[in-house]
């Protein structure tokens, strides 16, 4: 099935306000490592697609294939972290045309999807391939983040050079938004903006499994997930006892970088990996992360120990700040950034991260009283439970883990 795609921009801006207005811009490349990455490493080391021919070479299959990626708890990586099994398992009923692979990591500080697609764009192909023929799929959109120039230009390479492979997998590689733009990761804004549409969330139910691109059952995943998906055919023993994850790991830091951790593990463990200089205090979950000081770094790093904290493992990213920074001065900078970029659909959204930034800003100006901190608690509730996506939802996080943890230091 070919479908001609409309080569459009839209803004994703308030719907008060012009995209001239924007202050939105190319997402800032900075110099990021690997310090720690052995299965990506190992299978550098290997010719590439084998797995993809076991399966179809039949030495492994559908069933196989789909048993081993169900029972190894390979969980989403985009933010989300629900397990790819139930995602799947709600699709293949509606029996999905689409796979849609959301490579636009619109999070400031976060680039293990980066990473993968500059340095492994065969192993992120294999795994689309994977995918797509476990799942009977034969097209398939994979929308890199505009500022990834030479990674977009890699996996242009690998899908133009591996056609016998491909077989009937139509592979449309495209560009995200110039200037990207942070709401368009959102799943289903993302379907809008391919179909030619203002990229903002639709209403849900109904969900991409049962109606996404052009009204057809779509899956959505995240460029990491889908890259997991070979090294566990090979390993699944890997995934036997904890579930590996890719983190970025910067701030003050000696050892910035992309780092390969398991969940589970100790966050202290982790952060340890990138020799902290001076630590005070920590942001893990990226932008709509939350902020803790150094004294509970001591807890798991996965959804169960981090919701004791109110975090969450979101983009898999970890900012490390030493003591010449100031945390409430780094919350106010969040808001400010969700505020720009909701993209004013819905109300909850739009005047609430208003208010996020009005209250970041009292702070600030030891303005706040006890009657303002009750109405950011009310806001903050209000937020997670209607905003129509994830960011409206996402967006208090900041603020509410501050006041929680620093406030009364």
């Amino acid at each position: 099935m070919q479908v001609e795609i409309k080569k459009q921009s839209f803004s994703v801006t308030s719907f008060y306000d012009s995209a001239e207005s924007s202050y939105v811009k190319e997402k800032e490349i900075i110099v990021i490592e690997a310090r720690n990455v052995s299965s990506f490493e190992n299978y550098s080391k290997e010719e590439p697609f084998n797995q993809l021919r076991n399966i179809i070479n039949n030495k492994i299959s559908n069933a196989e294939g789909l048993k081993l990626i169900f029972n190894s708890g390979l969980c989403g990586c985009g933010g989300s972290h629900i397990p790819l099994f139930k995602k799947w398992q709600a699709a293949v009923p509606y029996k999905p045309e689409f796979l849609v692979v959301n490579g636009l990591e619109g999070e400031p500080y976060t680039y293990k999807d980066y990473f993968i697609m500059l340095h492994y764009p065969q192993l992120l192909i294999e795994g689309i391939t994977i995918s797509c023929r476990l799942l009977e799929i034969n097209e398939v959109y994979l929308l890199v983040n505009s500022a990834y120039k030479l990674a977009y230009e890699n996996l242009t390479k690998v899908v133009s050079e591996n056609t016998s492979l491909l077989k009937d997998i139509n592979i449309h590689v495209m560009y995200g938004p110039n200037p990207d733009l942070y709401i368009v990761g959102e799943e289903t804004a993302l379907l809008n903006y391919i179909e030619g549409k203002r990229a903002e969330p639709r209403l849900k139910p109904p969900y991409p499994h049962e109606k996404g691109l052009w009204n057809k059952s779509t899956i959505i995943n995240n460029v990491e997930t889908l890259s997991w998906i070979p090294l566990l055919l090979k390993s699944p023993e890997r995934f036997k006892n904890k579930h590996p994850k890719l983190v970025t790991l910067s701030g003050d830091v000696k050892l910035p970088g992309i780092y390969e951790v398991d969940m589970g593990d100790s966050l202290e463990k982790i952060i340890d990996k990138a020799e902290a200089e001076d630590l005070s205090f920590i942001e893990v979950g990226g932008i709509s992360g939350g902020l803790i000081p150094k004294k509970l770094i001591n807890i798991n790093y996965d959804v169960s120990g981090l919701s004791k904290l109110g975090l969450h493992v979101g983009s898999g990213t970890i900012r490390l700040f030493n003591n010449t920074r100031d945390p409430l001065l780094e919350m106010s900078k969040s808001t400010e950034f969700f505020k720009e970029e909701s993209c004013g659909r819905c109300t909850p959204c739009r005047v609430g991260t208003q208010e996020l930034l009005k209250f970041s800003q009292q702070l600030l100006n030891s303005n706040e009283t006890d009657e303002s901190i009750n109405w950011l608690h009310s806001v903050s509730e209000t937020m997670q439970q209607t905003s129509t996506c994830g960011l409206g939802k996402a967006a208090s996080v900041p603020v509410v883990t501050y006041l929680k943890h620093f406030r009364n230091l």
